[in-house]
C-alpha cells in the first residue's frame, strides 16, 4: 500500500557558488552572564562553563579541558531530573507513558532546540575548521554542549540547582507533553507505505510578540495533508501530523489516499509538544 500523492520535481538547476564567509568568533566569559541569566544559575568558578562549552577540537590529542566529561554527566543528571519532574507534573501516568514522554523531552532534537533558546551556538568554542563548517549551529554538538553546561551546574551546585535548572528549560513542556508522538507516528506509517517521508514547514506567526501562535503545515510529496497551531514550531508541527493521521485512509489498494483536500481553516487542538 502507499499513499498515492505525487509531487512535481523540484527544479533542478544548478546555482552558482557564493562565497564563504568567515564564521564568527565565539563571545567570552564577559558575555557568560547571558548564559546564567537564562540557565537562573550564576557559576562560582565560570571554568565550569568555560570548559562545558569547548569542543575537544580545540586543544590537542590527550587534553582532557573539553565538555565530553561534562556531557556524560549531563545526559544522566537530565534524564533523572526529567524522570522527577514528569513523576510530580503526571501523578497517573503510567511507567511505559513516562518514559514515552521522557524520551520525547530528552533527544537531540530537543536538546538542540533548548540550546538554541539559549543562544549558546555564540559561545561554543571550535577549531576553526569545525567554525567554518558550521559546527556551532550543528544540532549533536549544541546537544552535546547543552548537556555539558547542566553537567557544570551538577558539578558545582549539585542536584537541586541542576533539576531547577532543567525545570526552568523545559517549562509548560512537562505538562503538555504526551505519551503519544504524532510525528513519530506519521513518518512510520509513510516509511510502511513506500510513501516519501514528510515534510514541516512554517506557514505563519500569529498573535503579539511575547506570545507568539505558530502555524505550520505537513506536506507529503509536496501536497499539504496537515495543518496545525502550536505555542511552539514543535507543538504546530505536532498538531499538523495528528490532523494528517486523523484523515489517512487504510487501505489494501496501492493508491491509498488521503481522505479529503486540507481545509483551509488551522486546527486548534493537541497543542502538546516533543520538547
Amino acid at each position: 500500500m502507499r499513499f498515492g500523492i505525487v509531487g512535481n520535481a523540484g527544479d533542478s538547476s544548478s546555482s552558482e557558488k557564493k562565497p564563504q564567509r568567515a564564521a564568527p568568533e565565539p563571545l567570552g566569559r564577559e558575555q557568560y552572564g547571558e548564559i546564567e541569566a537564562a540557565l537562573g544559575y550564576a557559576f562560582a568558578e565560570r571554568e565550569w562553563l568555560e570548559r562545558a562549552l569547548t569542543h575537544r577540537s580545540v586543544h590537542g590529542k590527550g587534553v582532557k579541558s573539553d565538555y565530553e566529561r561534562l556531557e556524560f554527566l549531563g545526559d544522566a543528571v537530565f534524564d533523572l531530573a526529567v524522570a522527577h519532574l514528569l513523576l510530580d507534573r503526571h501523578p497517573d501516568a503510567k511507567e511505559g507513558e513516562l518514559s514515552k514522554m521522557r524520551a520525547a523531552l530528552v533527544n537531540t532534537t530537543s536538546l538542540a532546540e533548548i540550546a538554541r533558546s539559549l543562544g549558546l551556538s555564540k559561545f561554543v568554542r571550535l577549531s576553526r575548521g569545525e567554525l567554518a563548517s558550521g559546527g556551532a549551529e550543528r544540532s549533536s554538538i549544541l546537544a552535546d554542549v547543552l548537556e555539558a553546561v547542566l553537567g557544570a551546574v551538577y558539578r558545582e551546585g549539585g542536584y537541586e540547582p541542576a533539576r531547577a535548572c532543567i525545570e526552568r528549560l523545559l517549562g509548560e513542556n512537562l505538562v503538555t507533553v504526551t505519551p503519544r508522538d504524532p510525528k513519530t507516528e506519521l513518518q512510520e506509517a509513510l516509511h510502511a507505505t513506500g510513501s516519501e517521508a514528510p515534510v514541516y514547514r512554517l506557514e505563519c506567526v500569529e498573535g503579539p510578540e511575547h506570545a507568539p501562535v505558530f502555524i505550520s503545515v505537513v506536506e507529503v510529496d509536496g501536497q499539504v495533508v496537515g495543518r496545525g497551531r502550536g505555542v511552539t514550531k514543535k507543538a504546530s508541527q505536532q498538531t499538523a501530523a495528528e490532523q494528517a493521521l486523523a484523515r489517512l485512509k487504510p487501505s489494501d489498494d496501492i493508491d491509498a489516499r488521503f481522505l479529503t483536500a486540507v481545509d483551509s481553516s488551522v486546527a486548534s487542538e493537541g497543542e502538546g509538544d516533543e520538547q
